[in-house]
């Protein structure tokens, strides 16, 4: 199976900066023959609810913090589906399809400093074990109240890391391709002023919400 030619993108509603707009208006210029979508969080509880069991969803239901809700959407958007993920803050500056071959499951790439795999973009064929074992270490972290403070850690690239290191230590043979580190000549990292007109008040972005609010609601009693 090919890696299917939809860009899947994500935020809290579907008012989204003209700036924002001209970035996806010329990378589906670029890339001819892929479509995007977008789901906001009503969207995402919906996939959430339709594609997995109850257990998964309650544990997903939990998070209270956008950034880790939106971590939980890309793996399981591409779990279900396959495609492409990219933050909405960041660009694909060439064409996929220059990269993307059409026997590739997964494609993977280091961040900058290698000691993680990157997640702001992900490229993937649906029902990698890559994915699924992501989604099943978040479940565990959130049922066991883990890095209650720490997006990163709870459902960002540290536990997408450590899944990949454990399907890969369990079945080195796993399909995958890595390519050059952090997608360099392909996607681009958060554009010029990006932070400013999608987020506006800092006091909101994740790193800091996090530091007074736990990432996910207490248990229900």
């Amino acid at each position: 199976m090919a890696i299917p030619k939809v860009i899947y993108q994500t935020f809290k509603t579907n008012k989204i900066p003209l700036l924002t707009k001209f970035y996806i208006w010329r990378f589906l210029k670029r890339n001819k023959g892929y479509r995007r979508e977008f789901f906001d969080d009503t969207q995402i509880d919906h996939l959430i609810r339709e594609h997995f069991d109850q257990r998964t969803y309650d544990a997903f239901a939990r998070l209270q913090i956008g950034a880790a809700k939106a971590d939980f959407f890309r793996y399981a958007v591409l779990y279900v589906h396959g495609g492409i993920y990219l933050d909405l803050d960041s660009d694909i500056i060439g064409r996929l399809d220059d990269v993307i071959k059409p026997d590739d499951r997964a494609i993977i790439a280091h961040e900058n400093n290698r000691s993680l795999y990157a997640q702001w973009a992900l490229i993937y064929d649906k029902g990698h074990p890559f994915l699924k074992k992501t989604i099943e270490l978040i479940v565990r972290n959130i049922e066991e109240d883990r890095y209650l403070h720490d997006v990163h850690q709870m459902t960002g690239p540290t536990v997408y890391t450590e899944a990949i290191n454990m399907v890969l230590e369990e079945d080195p043979k796993v399909s995958f391709r890595r390519i050059i580190d952090d997608y360099r000549g392909l996607l681009k990292f958060k554009y010029k002023l990006s932070k400013i007109l999608i987020y506006g008040d800092r006091s909101l972005h994740w790193k800091k919400m996090q530091l007074k609010t736990p990432v996910i609601k207490p248990k229900d009693k």
